[in-house]
């Protein structure tokens, strides 16, 4: 394996980080909703999560979804550069091949 696909596969992770990152805040904040419901709900802190809930989960929910179909794009646009980058080269060595095949058929 070579440095450079190494630093391509790190890249490609990193791609996906924020997500993960935004995944689990949006997982704590699920968590802390339920678990206000179990408390005193009249505590400062429950009331505030009562209030702005809502608010919180919807907005968490709106990046996720920007945050999952960014780094689906991303990853598809890489993947199809990756593909056109072996494509071409693919041709390239099918030229070369042919080309020296024909340079045996003319010295024969």
């Amino acid at each position: 394996m070579k440095k450079d696909d190494s630093k391509d596969a790190r890249l490609d992770r990193m791609t996906f980080y924020p997500l993960i990152v935004m995944g689990a805040i949006f997982c704590i904040s699920i968590f802390i909703v339920i678990a206000t419901t179990f408390g005193d709900q009249d505590h400062p802190m429950n009331r505030w999560v009562n209030q702005n809930a809502n608010l919180i989960l919807i907005t968490e929910s709106v990046l996720l979804v920007i945050l999952s179909v960014g780094a689906m794009t991303l990853d598809r646009l890489r993947t199809l550069k990756i593909i056109a980058l072996e494509q071409e080269n693919f041709a390239q060595e099918a030229n070369v091949a042919e080309s020296s095949s024909e340079a045996n058929d003319d010295v024969g």
